[in-house]
């Protein structure tokens, strides 16, 4: 069975990349912390004592005993990582900026400062662009094209949301409803039956990158409580955390621009078979929000 043994690959190598290394570099770090403690954090003759009872009083064990501390070791070693998947949803909540209701006002604080520099932006952009009407010079094209980037970097649409994130995909709805009239939460489900395979690859392939670089985050919370007993453990915690707060933004980008660009490239496609006629207006955009919202 092909198929089958072609699922089972997959899953080990999610077990491994997401699960397994993660959480034995966990298991390894609180063995560092209850090696050392706080009072001794980088003693090697100390840390080498322990290492050589541990491995003394592991071999006088029986090898039915044994296995059973390997396999110990690695059903909590799974377990955390299923804990660590189901919690890393709440990490990419937070990226996202859907924060609870407790936080709504440094979220709107947040917000307020971001919403400054992207009109401050935005304003350098519309002066400039007065100031140099066209047709420019290679040179001032590039000057309102930097400037463009620059609000591009702080958010691609007005911000609505406390985090970069969280603009990036907010960002792309309302662009989406400011160029072609359409509610892209409303339209995506049925977007998504017209798109192409390879369309929709790129696109879950991408969702997946969001998720594996919060679910790495996440691994970093862990990490820090081992700082209790062992504090260099908060120099382990930052590496997941920096680095899956790196993908994440990356990953984030690119499934926003993904978002975007289906809409741009396949809108057409489904109002020609959602209605006649493949020609696009605003108002048909509109038009077809109302018919897959179907009124509500």
């Amino acid at each position: 069975m092909p198929v089958l043994g072609d699922l089972g690959r997959q899953l080990a190598q999610r077990w491994v990349g997401r699960l397994a290394l993660p959480g034995l570099l966990l298991a390894g770090t609180v063995l560092l912390g209850l090696a050392l403690g706080q009072r001794h954090p980088f003693d090697r003759a100390r840390l080498a004592q322990r290492i050589v009872q541990w491995a003394d009083a592991f071999a006088t064990r029986p090898s039915s005993v044994q296995l059973l501390y390997v396999g110990g070791l690695l059903l909590a070693v799974a377990a955390v990582g299923v804990a660590v998947e189901s919690a890393a949803g709440g990490t990419l909540r937070l990226w996202l900026g859907q924060w609870p209701q407790a936080l709504n006002r440094p979220a709107r604080v947040l917000v307020a400062r971001r919403e400054a520099r992207w009109e401050n932006a935005q304003r350098r952009v519309t002066e400039l662009r007065a100031a140099l009407p066209a047709p420019r010079e290679p040179a001032e094209a590039r000057a309102i094209d930097q400037a463009a980037e620059d609000r591009e970097a702080i958010a691609p649409a007005r911000p609505t949301r406390p985090t970069w994130m969280g603009d990036r995909v907010a960002g792309a709805d309302l662009r989406v409803l400011h160029q072609y009239g359409l509610d892209l939460a409303a339209v995506w489900p049925r977007l998504w039956l017209v798109l192409p395979q390879e369309v929709r690859d790129e696109v879950t392939a991408a969702r997946r990158r969001i998720e594996a670089a919060a679910q790495l985050a996440t691994w970093s919370v862990l990490f820090a409580a081992v700082a209790l007993a062992w504090w260099p453990a908060l120099l382990v915690a930052a590496v997941p955390a920096v680095s899956g707060w790196r993908r994440g933004r990356a990953a984030v980008a690119t499934y926003a621009l993904l978002l975007e660009s289906a809409v741009d490239v396949y809108a057409g496609e489904l109002a020609a078979k959602a209605a006649e006629g493949p020609e696009w207006t605003t108002e048909r955009g509109r038009a077809l929000t109302r018919l897959m919202k179907k009124g509500s």
